[in-house]
């Protein structure tokens, strides 16, 4: 993986930081757009942000916490997203909401596409299928061995698989999300069903990823094989940014 991990550019600005009401309840609602510009050397596939909205005395009012979006940028390119806020009662601003604000910290993810190839499923249950297809990404991330399990029959004639994939993280980077994606084929190439699994790995952890079918017909799974691949979210730009809440107009 590359060093851009280390890129923490906060070329970013809040665009828009309004508020409208109070209504006849004390409701106020808010708008916020964020633009930022990727001056990373990849795509950046998604962003992660959280808000805090303040009153004059600088304590905090409201707020979210890890709103997520897809958002496209190319290395260069500038976009926007609109983080989200809740309503808030006018009253805890003390009815005055001159000199309130809000401050908008957020993540920026490339996203790192592996393929972990195409393979047989299990003949039966006491048979896995066990793939010795671990590997590193860069220095950070330990991918171990896949395995492919059978579970037996149950008393509606059907089975479960499950693909599990244990991942360790040796880096002190966290990553928000690795997700595993399996794609069950029948023998002439045509999908039969698809599923896929996440987690969040912290810095120095481990964690097991588990796809799982459920409602398979044994007879279905015949000459069937499954191709796997490792989807990889990594953080590699920063952004925070505090503006004033100004009245919609």
């Amino acid at each position: 993986m590359s060093s851009d991990r280390d890129v923490k550019e906060k070329i970013m600005k809040i665009t828009k930081a309004e508020f409208s009401g109070p209504d006849s309840d004390d409701d106020l609602s808010f708008e916020f757009e964020v633009a930022f510009e990727n001056k990373t050397d990849h795509d950046i596939e998604s962003v992660k942000s959280s808000l805090l909205i303040l009153n004059k005395q600088g304590a905090a009012v409201g707020g979210s916490y890890g709103d997520e979006d897809d958002i496209f940028i190319e290395p260069g390119d500038t976009e926007s997203f609109t983080p989200y806020s809740s309503y808030l009662k006018s009253q805890h601003f003390g009815g005055d909401l001159s000199g309130a604000s809000v401050i908008v910290d957020s993540t920026y993810y490339r996203a790192e596409f592996h393929k972990l190839g195409e393979h047989n499923v299990p003949e039966s249950t006491d048979k896995p299928v066990i793939l010795e297809n671990g590997f590193d990404i860069g220095d950070m991330l330990k991918i171990l061995n896949t395995g492919i399990y059978l579970d037996t029959v149950d008393d509606e004639g059907e089975v479960g698989m499950e693909v599990r994939l244990g991942v360790r993280n040796v880096s002190d980077v966290h990553f928000e999300k690795v997700e595993l994606k399996a794609e069950l084929l029948d023998k002439r190439g045509s999908e039969v069903d698809t599923t896929s699994d996440y987690q969040m790995i912290s810095s120095y952890a481990g964690s097991l990823i588990t796809a799982s079918f459920w409602g398979l017909k044994p007879s279905r799974l015949k000459q069937c094989t499954i191709k796997l691949s490792l989807l990889v979210h990594q953080p590699i730009a920063y952004g925070s940014e505090i503006a004033e809440l100004k009245k919609s107009k």
